[in-house]
């Protein structure tokens, strides 16, 4: 939809909204001709630190019945105390709690209480803090403010107690209150505690520092606890050798034994294995089959057989032994004996995986397996985009529609029915007054309660959300929709469009290509940030959106300016081509942009795969596997939108293996 046709939705929209109100009310008509006028005047002057515009134009939307008014009040709260009068500030925040219990400015209502109530009356402030706190007690924000009240009450003490709680919590204003309490001097449950919130956190490093510091000062109970800690958080920075050898010392064998694995040492890895009895643990008939890849890979077909057979009867890794067997037939050319698995498989199991297999062995042995993948393409997965490419068909497209919204907007409560129609209601006059912060804020309200809403209204917020380029919200509303033309346009939008077809048309990219990665990497949620340091949109690590930023003339100063749309698409979508340019293959650059280049590289010359389906099966880590999978199964939902070159499939799977 082009921008201009947005403009001409919004202007009948909210031409709608003031004839409707008009009709309602004839004699007030002039007053009510600009009442949402009043209310986006106020918010400009309220931002422009104009405090006397603001609350006057605030007061004129009051006076007019009309929805939204709680943001009303609350900004001429705002006005009120920007212009010094606090008590006039406070009787606004005390109507709007009274009158609109559930709005979705509740919490900050309460903050803004308590910091005015600060200024004018301190003890007030104190007991409402106490009060919020009940309500929200993993609220840093207002527990820092409780602590500072504390202080400034001269109950230091009690202050201390809070920031203790915030400093341990690793979150909000944590390394701020671990100043106020001097944490060198905590004790070792104490850093135990905050390092194992940062390790909630993924901040893997931090957290071992600490431990090591509680090690020190540890009683004895306390060092079992410290030590598994230290490993794991070893692990996760990828310090296998020395995570094995504390893991060792813990009698920890599981994690042990795939420390050993991940860091090469597959004779040690081996002599663990042996010891453990998959038939009674889990995590011991996975090691196995761990081991039985393991000699599949470096080429002793016999060894790996052998283990797959063992575990074809367990009953916690059955099915993937049984896979494991009969791709390890496939890869080896006994294509026989492949095809009888997988057909076996896809009988019991009835895996799309296994039919695509089924019929790729079928037409190497030269029979006709056209039936096979013509039954894939009904399905809407990663296997229908091979099947499709088999065929040498382009999936069916998705006749294109216009995605707008149909909420009626009017003042009159009894015109729809329920609470959930007033907030569709009270998020397209937003939208229609464009004014973000509250988009964002009404927005968020709606998906934190989604689920006491029908499908009409969903689908509805739906299309809301998407038109307010909240398109995380919006996807993920989509999601719990029975599916529809509409709602396959929500699930997978054109976002960030201008953007998008900037660097598409820089770079010479699929536009497409870009917004399934994006969707995968993110779910389009900007502010995104992965456990290994990865930021924004496209998941950019820091290294390298710094030697790429200059490629696409967008400076890099810290890690802020990654999360900026813009210069992550850009950045993003450079590197992606860079990737599909040096390997000529695009599957082999995602996985490239998830597992790195060089590790791509090994796996393709181990492999020695006859063609690109293979290797995507085979990749390795299981991680990047899914990610391959999953990026290219988006793609093929994006071409079914649009597809007018008619080269959608070949574009992506068409390609030779270096």
């Amino acid at each position: 939809m082009t921008n201009n046709t947005f403009g001409r939705i919004r202007f009948l929209i909210l031409s709608f909204l003031i004839i409707t109100v008009v009709l309602l009310v004839p004699e007030r008509m002039q007053a009510l001709d600009n009442v949402y006028g009043h209310l986006k005047a106020g918010k400009a002057a309220l931002d422009s630190k104009d405090y006397d515009a603001a609350v006057k134009r605030l007061t004129l939307f009051l006076d007019s019945p009309a929805l939204l008014a709680d943001y009303a009040l609350f900004w001429r709260a705002k006005g009120y105390e920007g212009a010094g009068q606090k008590e006039k500030a406070l009787k606004d925040l005390l109507q709007l709690k009274e009158s609109y219990p559930n709005s979705p400015l509740y919490k900050d209502v309460l903050l803004m209480e308590i910091g005015t109530e600060r200024q004018i009356h301190p003890d007030r402030a104190l007991s409402l803090t106490e009060y919020y706190l009940k309500k929200y007690p993993d609220d840093n924000r207002i527990r820092l403010l409780y602590a500072n009240l504390l202080t400034e009450d001269a109950r230091e003490g009690e202050a201390q107690t809070q920031y203790r709680k915030i400093c341990l919590s690793a979150g909000y204003a944590s390394e701020e209150s671990c100043q106020k309490i001097d944490a060198a001097r905590l004790d070792a449950a104490s850093l135990v505690v905050r390092a194992k919130n940062l390790m909630k956190k993924f901040h893997y490093p931090e957290a071992e520092d600490l431990l090591r510091q509680s090690l020190k000062k540890a009683p004895e109970s306390l060092k079992g606890e410290i030590l598994e800690n230290i490993a794991m958080s070893l692990f996760r920075q990828k310090s296998y050798q020395e995570a094995a050898e504390l893991f060792h010392k813990l009698g920890y064998t599981y994690y042990e034994a795939r420390s050993l694995y991940r860091s090469g040492q597959f004779d040690k890895f081996n002599a663990k294995v042996d010891i453990l009895d998959p038939n009674k643990d889990e995590k011991a008939a996975e090691l196995v089959l761990i081991r039985g890849l393991y000699y599949r890979r470096i080429g002793n077909t016999a060894r790996a057989l052998k283990i797959f057979n063992s575990l074809k009867e367990n009953r916690f890794v059955k099915e993937e032994a049984l896979w494991h067997t009969a791709w390890t037939y496939y890869l080896t050319d006994s294509y026989d004996e492949a095809y009888d698995r997988f057909k076996s498989l896809y009988d019991t199991y009835s895996d799309q995986r296994y039919l695509y297999w089924m019929a790729r062995t079928l037409e190497i042995k030269k029979g006709d397996a056209s039936t096979l993948y013509n039954k894939l393409t009904a399905e809407g997965d990663y296997y229908t985009l091979l099947a499709y490419y088999k065929l040498g068909k382009q999936p069916a497209l998705i006749e294109s529609m216009e995605i707008k919204h149909n909420v009626s907007l009017h003042n009159n409560p009894a015109s729809l029915t329920g609470i959930e129609h007033e907030e569709l209601r009270r998020l397209a006059i937003l939208l229609e007054l464009n004014i973000d912060e509250a988009i964002k804020t009404e927005s968020t309200y709606i998906i934190r309660n989604a689920a006491k809403y029908d499908n009409e209204v969903t689908l509805q917020a739906s299309i809301m959300l998407n038109e307010a380029q909240m398109y995380r919200h919006s996807v993920l509303l989509a999601g719990k929709l029975p599916y529809s033309r509409m709602v396959h346009r929500l699930l997978y939008p054109y976002a960030y469009r201008d953007i998008v077809e900037e660097a598409s048309q820089r770079y010479a990219i699929n536009p497409f290509l870009i917004l399934s990665l994006t969707r995968e990497e993110s779910r389009f949620q900007d502010d995104a940030f992965s456990p290994a340091g990865a930021i924004g949109l496209m998941q950019l690590m820091p290294s390298t959106a710094a030697k790429y930023s200059g490629k696409v003339g967008e400076r890099i100063a810290d890690k802020r300016d990654i999360f900026n749309t813009r210069k992550n698409i850009l950045i993003g979508s450079y590197y992606l081509t860079q990737l599909i340019g040096e390997s000529g293959c695009v599957p082999t650059a995602l996985a490239s942009y998830n597992a790195g280049e060089s590790i791509v590289e090994k796996w393709l010359k181990i492999g020695k795969y006859k063609a690109i389906d293979e290797f995507i099966e085979d990749i390795p880590y299981d991680e990047t596997r899914k990610y391959v999978k999953r990026v290219l199964k988006t793609y093929l939902q994006y071409s079914r939108a649009s597809n007018p070159d008619g080269s959608a499939v070949s574009f992506v799977l068409n390609c030779s293996l270096k």
